[in-house]
């Protein structure tokens, strides 16, 4: 039976030994016995300085200081004014646009009817405008001082209706 046994440089393989025979922290003599040897490939353990994780002297550049930095509560509220912002100018872009902050260039007679208000009047011939702005020019257009009208009175309106009027 072959035995391996580590010495102090390595390791050897041993013919017909037991573990009696060989004493502990001495190597064995080359011989008959000792079949092949192996080196220790390891290297020896001595101890080398570590290097520190942290630099013993502060690097300048790393330690500058940013001069915009914020509060996250004070950035939310700026992106969230801004957001609100652009929401708006958005929806007057689309107002303006789809035409509903203006008023009709075009007029015509109508009759008041019979439980009718102004701003009645103003949503059923300018559907697509805004009602308070075209009462406001059906008051100009008639020189109407309070917004009281009576069923069959003429009113010179705004007109913004695709249909010609009946």
């Amino acid at each position: 039976m072959a035995v391996v046994i580590g010495t102090r440089t390595g390791f050897e393989l041993v013919a017909g030994a037991a573990a009696e025979d060989v004493r502990r922290g001495e190597a064995l003599r080359p011989g008959p016995r000792v079949l092949r040897s192996f080196e220790d490939t390891r290297r020896p353990t001595t101890p080398r300085p570590r290097p520190l994780a942290v630099p013993a002297t502060p690097d300048p550049a790393a330690c500058q200081v940013r001069e915009d930095t914020r509060h996250p509560v004070v950035q939310f509220a700026l992106y969230a004014a801004m957001a609100v912002a652009a929401a708006v100018t958005l929806s007057l872009l689309y107002l303006y646009g789809s035409g509903a902050t203006t008023v009709p260039e075009r007029t015509s007679v109508i009759h008041v009817q019979v439980g009718e208000t102004l701003w009645d009047v103003a949503e059923r011939n300018a559907p697509d405008s805004n009602p308070e702005a075209v009462v406001d020019r059906i008051k100009k257009l008639n020189n109407l001082d309070s917004p009281s009208i009576k069923p069959g009175q003429p009113l010179v309106v705004p007109d913004g209706r695709t249909d010609p009027p009946k």
